[in-house]
């Protein structure tokens, strides 16, 4: 299976399209091998597979929110992704941290694009507060770039 999502596959796209029509516990399972491949291309598609399969257990959730730890920015971005897909709540404090602490920007924006899909009060209460410290964080340096 490893073959089909490799990054050099002609028939990646397809595979992943197709597997999200699958529910099977053997594709789950397929999944969550992938999910631990050295190629990180495989993780961050293989994320995305998973997230595109309608399936949400605690398992497949718990195994996505351990990469957004990964070391490639792809696969982080991904497992934001893939929260959001799974409009999982009881992550919000999770996202909020990668979105507050990721070096990468677009980590930090698929962060915020998850924690609007999940819409929760606790989600938008934490991004009001992170965006009104941001909004002061910027008038002080235009301030000082005036002094």
């Amino acid at each position: 299976m490893e073959e089909v999502f490799n990054v050099q596959s002609s028939v990646r796209y397809d595979s992943i399209q197709n597997l999200s029509k699958f529910k099977s516990k053997r594709v789950l399972n397929a999944l969550y091998k992938l999910l631990k491949s050295v190629d990180p291309n495989i993780r961050a598609v293989a994320c995305i597979s998973l997230s595109q399969t309608d399936v949400q257990n605690s398992t497949s959730k718990d195994k996505v929110v351990k990469l957004l730890s990964d070391s490639d920015r792809l696969v982080r971005e991904s497992a934001c992704l893939a929260l959001a897909r799974f409009k999982a709540s009881d992550t919000v404090e999770t996202l909020l941290h990668v979105w507050r602490n990721d070096m990468i920007s677009d980590v930090r924006q698929a962060a915020v694009k998850a924690l609007h899909a999940i819409g929760t009060p606790e989600a938008i209460e934490g991004m009001r507060v992170v965006k009104t410290l941001q909004e002061e964080f910027n008038k002080l340096a235009i301030d000082s770039e005036d002094k």
